[in-house]
């Protein structure tokens, strides 16, 4: 029985692809949301790099000052990468609205390239960096890269996620991956308390922003 139910939900997800595919205008729109999304990262990766050689501004955090640091850096990853999978293969069941989420990912990626710009900070030299064997970002010598704080990536991508799927058990999960992401980065240094407490924002409003233009446009 619980085999049959779980292939008519992947027969399900099969044909809800077929049928988006079929639409010239759902592969047009992916096409581009991918190159937006594609753009959006690369120009983001070129300012961390730039921020990263520039000067910068530590902040007097009282936050940080009462906590940390301590290494998390492993059980961070592991909810991290976890919540991104489960999230982002509940939102492969409707095209669409992983269309969506490419899209409001790429808002969220130029937000953060244009923040990263306008605001110079450096961290406290109590930081643990946080070494995602993934995504990490180093310099062509090798260096690890510390200086893309504001506002914080790895929170605002999994808030993100949470607002975009619709189960709501999962939508309980990620809030909760959100949270001890966010906790984890402000206890190993990683982010000033505003570079956390800001990103769930930049995520609302992007994703806010991609909703309305859809209601209204498409």
């Amino acid at each position: 029985m619980a085999l049959h139910h779980r292939c008519v939900k992947v027969n399900a997800v099969v044909t809800a692809w077929w049928e988006a595919l079929q639409s010239p205008r759902f592969v047009f729109e992916g096409m581009l949301s991918l190159m937006l999304l594609l753009a959006a990262l690369y120009s983001c990766r070129e300012v961390i790099q730039y921020a990263h050689m520039r000067p910068g501004v530590p902040l007097d955090d009282p936050i940080l000052k009462t906590i940390g640091p301590v290494s998390l850096c492993w059980p961070v990853f592991i909810v991290l990468w976890v919540s991104l999978f489960a999230g982002l293969l509940n939102l492969c069941r409707k095209p669409s609205r992983l269309l969506m989420v490419t899209q409001a990912a790429a808002v969220l990626a130029f937000l953060r390239a244009i923040a990263l710009y306008l605001v110079p900070l450096v961290p406290l030299p109590t930081i643990i960096p946080l070494a995602d064997p993934v995504a990490t970002l180093r310099t062509s010598t090798g260096t690890l890269i510390t200086n893309d704080l504001f506002f914080s990536g790895h929170t605002a991508t999994l808030f993100l996620l949470f607002l975009a799927v619709e189960s709501p058990r999962l939508k309980g999960l990620l809030l909760v991956g959100t949270a001890f992401t966010g906790a984890g980065v402000l206890l190993m240094h990683v982010h000033y308390s505003g570079d956390v407490f800001a990103a769930p924002f930049f995520a609302c409003g992007s994703w806010m922003l991609v909703r309305c233009l859809h209601e209204k446009y498409i």
